[in-house]
């Protein structure tokens, strides 16, 4: 927990120092923050076995097209197989209550699609895992600009396992 806690403070300590120059681009657009509570499900590729997923994200934009973040999920629930370097299934293994916790990348590609990117660690007792994740969010207007509903798809992978991710983030940029 104590690496969570240092990307958490090294990101909110950057943050300062990632902010736009006062010039003309930025009075055009400030950087923004963004706060959001995901709901969804992971389906693990090796298995076919869905857990449901919950999780946060916050976002600071440190240009109009970049932001750095930092993205929370906890699959609730446990299983998982487990394969050998050939990738043969040598057995299954419990992971119960996985929370996975990743710095990421987040590039505007086009109009609300946004691509993201991050590479962290999945806690869980047994054993944590190094874990990299690719997706997509697709951000949709809303009447209030400030609320934010953001529908994505991401795949996880770590040595042992495949996932794909699937759901909505809701959340408020401030």
């Amino acid at each position: 927990m104590r690496a969570a806690t240092f990307i958490i403070v090294l990101f909110w300590g950057m943050s300062p120092l990632l902010a736009q120059e006062h010039n003309e681009e930025a009075l055009e657009h400030e950087p923004r923050d963004f706060l959001g509570a995901f709901i969804g499900n992971t389906i693990i590729v090796e298995s076919s076995f869905q857990l449901p997923t919950i999780g946060v994200e916050y976002v600071r934009e440190v240009t109009p097209t970049i932001g750095i973040g930092i993205t929370a999920e906890l699959e609730i629930g446990s299983h998982i197989i487990q394969k050998d370097e050939l990738g043969v299934v040598i057995s299954e293994v419990e992971r119960e209550g996985a929370a996975l916790l990743l710095p990421s990348i987040f590039i505007k590609v086009y109009k609300g699609l946004i691509f993201t990117t991050g590479y962290g660690i999945e806690f869980e007792k047994n054993e944590n895992l190094a874990l990299a994740k690719a997706g997509f969010e697709y951000k949709l207007r809303m009447h209030n600009p400030n609320w934010l509903i953001l529908p994505s798809v991401s795949w996880d992978h770590t040595k042992s396992f495949n996932g794909v991710v699937y759901g909505v983030t809701f959340g408020y940029g401030f």
